[in-house]
């Protein structure tokens, strides 16, 4: 049994209620795999991202995967954008941030050595990943601590609407966190986010790693705050709450209002 998403532009929506029933038909068809788009929580995560959008009004957003590797997760996140871009026209852009050379330098405890050393993850042909992207995705080789700043200019023009961080250390998870300081102009309301270094190695913990990183992160900044949502049944699903964006404080409404749930 396959899913044949009706096609409908997302301008076309005239109210919450109708792109809620889209969305659901779309997420259901996912879950019982009639509709595949690859990795399930990433296109579950990307869904929930194009349905806020669309919400919001904006037209054209961003996809992110920190941490590439081989590169089969930024293949599958391609998959599931194409399917929104052909089905209802909404300009998503993909972005895969890597530097090809494997972990960097594994710095103390918080970095978890009992698990990675120096070099493991090595991308083996960043040309030939390059060449099976489509048009709509970029690779973007260096040290994430170094690239990432750069982006700024791109997410001036496009919303962040998802990101996938699998760079497996405390210390890259904080540069990866640098594109989380820019102007609330730059993101979704809640930016959907998947972590994939929590839970399912036993030393993983609360004090190094991804959820350390976290931790420091929602600390640090009284109006950016990560929360996970475990009632959506996506694998280690979060929500990046930009609390100063305007749609937050009430100085801009959006197109619908994001009652985002039920997926």
């Amino acid at each position: 049994m396959s899913f044949t998403a009706t096609r409908r532009h997302w301008k076309d929506f005239g109210s919450h209620l109708e792109v809620r029933k889209h969305f659901l038909e779309i997420t259901r068809a996912v879950r019982s795999s009639t509709l595949d788009l690859g990795r399930t929580h990433y296109a579950l995560a990307l869904a929930i991202g194009v349905w806020e959008a669309i919400c919001c009004g904006y037209g054209e957003i961003a996809a992110v995967e920190m941490g590439v590797a081989s590169g089969n997760g930024l293949l599958s996140l391609c998959k599931a954008a194409h399917f929104f871009r052909e089905s209802m026209g909404i300009d998503i852009r993909v972005y895969g941030f890597d530097n090809a050379t494997g972990l960097p330098t594994v710095d103390g405890y918080r970095d978890h050595p009992e698990l990675w050393e120096q070099g493991d993850f090595l991308m083996p042909d960043p040309e030939r990943l390059r060449r099976k992207l489509p048009p709509f995705a970029e690779l973007i080789i260096g040290d994430i601590a170094d690239t990432v700043a750069s982006f700024q200019t791109t997410l001036r023009e496009r919303k962040l609407a998802f990101a996938a961080i699998d760079v497996d250390l405390y210390s890259s998870t904080l540069a990866c966190f640098q594109m989380l300081e820019w102007a609330p102009e730059c993101y979704l309301p809640v930016v959907p986010f998947y972590f994939d270094d929590m839970e399912e190695f036993f030393p993983y913990n609360e004090w190094c790693g991804e959820e350390l990183a976290i931790r420091e992160f929602n600390d640090a900044h009284p109006r950016r705050k990560f929360q996970r949502h475990p009632r959506y049944n996506i694998r280690h699903f979060f929500g990046l709450h930009i609390l100063d964006h305007k749609m937050r404080t009430g100085e801009e409404r959006p197109l619908f209002p994001l009652r985002i749930s039920g997926i």
